[in-house]
């Protein structure tokens, strides 16, 4: 995620939360999605994927008697602020490192069918067996392509956790405090002190508003984490066999389509 950045150094800009436009709180409930995503992993042959039980394979949203409730909202604020900035990864949290999914979604609840056809969909983004990862670069600043690689991790014996965020729009306001000094030039003041001209410092000050977009997401977590610094993510072999399968699951419908145009053309000829 991008820092902010300030135009100048002087200026002094404040962020206050609007609470009056925040009634609504930021969500996140578990779902589980490892039937269709093991159907997915079923085509290139892959191990199934099975449910996070521990810790370190869960999404930190439940609030526990060893988790405060302000630590879970900060989590789920930390992914909210994420996906509105459409970042390649939804954050890591200090108990869970694995390899992250999220699908942009509108409903009230999670599809996950529509979300693993659309991380299925990025194998067309890669020119071949994915390089060594490094973050913020092509193909990994593509969060699709994060999402790909969640989906068919290569772990011998992976585990997936799921939820589904719910982010609303939130209202900020920016107040700016500008400083202004005019420079004086040398002998302006006389002497034995006294003031100047009058152009003393200028303070101006403002305020603006702004509300971001809601963002609902599905977020599903793969462990052990799939993408390390400076590893490829699969082994040749590996690749071949998700080349292999993801091809052999798309080639049934051409045929089909074929069939179909040659139906029609033969009606045409009657």
């Amino acid at each position: 995620m991008a820092a902010l950045k300030f135009l100048s150094l002087a200026t002094a800009a404040i962020f206050l939360l609007d609470t009056r436009a925040n009634a609504t709180e930021n969500k996140a409930e578990r779902v589980n999605c490892s039937v269709q995503m093991n159907a997915a992993r079923d085509l290139v042959r892959f191990a199934e994927l099975t449910a996070g039980e521990n810790k370190g394979e869960k999404l930190p949203i439940d609030e526990t008697p060893l988790s405060r409730a302000a630590t879970v909202a900060e989590y789920v604020e930390s992914v909210c602020t994420a996906l509105k900035g459409n970042a390649a990864s939804a954050p890591k949290s200090a108990t869970l490192d694995g390899t992250y999914a999220y699908a942009v979604q509108e409903g009230a609840t999670a599809d996950c069918e529509a979300a693993v056809e659309h991380w299925k969909a990025a194998f067309s983004n890669f020119n071949g067996l994915p390089p060594q990862y490094t973050e913020d670069t092509e193909p990994y600043d593509n969060p699709q392509n994060i999402s790909f690689i969640s989906l068919f991790n290569p772990s011998e014996n992976p585990k997936v956790d799921c939820a589904y965020f719910t982010c609303p729009a939130k209202k900020t306001v920016k107040q700016n405090q500008e400083v202004v000094e005019d420079e004086e030039e040398e002998g302006e003041e006389e002497a034995g002190g006294g003031s100047s001209n009058g152009n003393g410092p200028e303070q101006g000050s403002g305020s603006e508003s702004t509300t971001d977009k809601e963002v609902k997401a599905l977020v599903c977590v793969t462990t052990p984490k799939a993408l390390n610094k400076d590893a490829a993510p699969y082994t040749q072999a590996q690749w071949d066999q998700i080349t292999a399968g993801l091809n052999k699951s798309a080639a049934p419908a051409l045929p089909m389509f074929l069939g179909f145009v040659a139906t029609a053309v033969g009606i045409l000829l009657l």
